[in-house]
């Protein structure tokens, strides 16, 4: 599982500048700052974001949007209540 806690440290360790954040703590990802994201969603969840996955990724605009996109990528019962109601899941092996 990946908390809205776990997504602001991986935005930090990717670059953003987040002192006080929530849900809709607003975010503008550019293009270096994704790609390192992307590699630390890997190297520290086993979550692998495919092509396919990357527009909706970048496209979100608040920290909630970025979790709930990312926990659709979990596998079932590791995303919580999206996870488990069947929504599609990609993630390392």
């Amino acid at each position: 599982m990946i908390t809205e806690t776990d997504v602001a440290q991986l935005l930090r360790d990717s670059g953003q500048l987040l002192e006080d954040w929530d849900t809709g703590t607003e975010l503008a990802l550019d293009s270096l700052t994704f790609v390192w994201l992307v590699h630390l969603l890997d190297e520290r969840h086993g979550i692998v974001v495919g092509p396919e996955d990357e527009d909706e990724l970048a496209a979100s605009d608040t920290i909630g949007s970025l979790h709930r996109n990312l926990v659709r990528l979990l596998p079932d019962g590791a995303g919580g209540a999206s996870a488990a109601s069947g929504t599609e899941a990609r993630h390392a092996s």
